[in-house]
C-alpha cells in the first residue's frame, strides 16, 4: 500500500471515521490477528477520499467498529426492502392500470 499510514486512530472518532476527509463511511479492507493477543491489524479505506492506512487496535476498538459495520449493514438491509416494496408497488399499479384497460390478453402470457 503506497500511501499506507501507521498512525492511529483518535478514540473519540472510532475506526469507521476517516481522518482525512470526516466521512464515517470507512471501511476495513483486510484484517488478521497479531501475535499479542487481542490485537489485530486493520487495514482500512475511505470510499470518498479514497484515504488508507493500516494500523495495529485492541479488541474494544475492533468491536466497536464492527458493531459500527452491523449497524451499517442493518440500516442498508432496510432501505433495500422498503425500495423493493416501493418498486413491487408501482409494478402492481402499472399491471392493475394495464388491466384495468384491457391492455392485457391471455396471449401476453403464452
Amino acid at each position: 500500500m503506497n500511501n499506507a499510514s501507521r498512525t492511529g486512530t483518535k478514540a473519540d472518532t472510532g475506526l469507521h471515521v476517516c481522518p482525512e476527509c470526516r466521512s464515517s463511511l470507512v471501511q476495513p479492507t483486510r484484517w488478521e490477528q497479531t501475535a499479542k493477543r487481542g490485537h489485530w491489524r486493520l487495514w482500512r479505506r475511505c470510499p470518498e477520499c479514497e484515504w488508507r492506512c493500516d494500523g495495529i487496535h485492541g479488541e474494544p476498538e475492533i468491536d466497536a467498529f464492527d458493531e459500527t459495520l452491523d449497524d451499517g449493514a442493518a440500516a442498508l438491509a432496510d432501505v433495500l426492502e422498503e425500495l423493493e416494496r416501493e418498486s413491487m408497488r408501482l409494478i402492481v399499479e402499472a399491471f392493475a392500470t394495464a388491466l384495468d384497460a384491457d391492455l392485457i390478453t391471455a396471449d401476453d402470457f403464452a
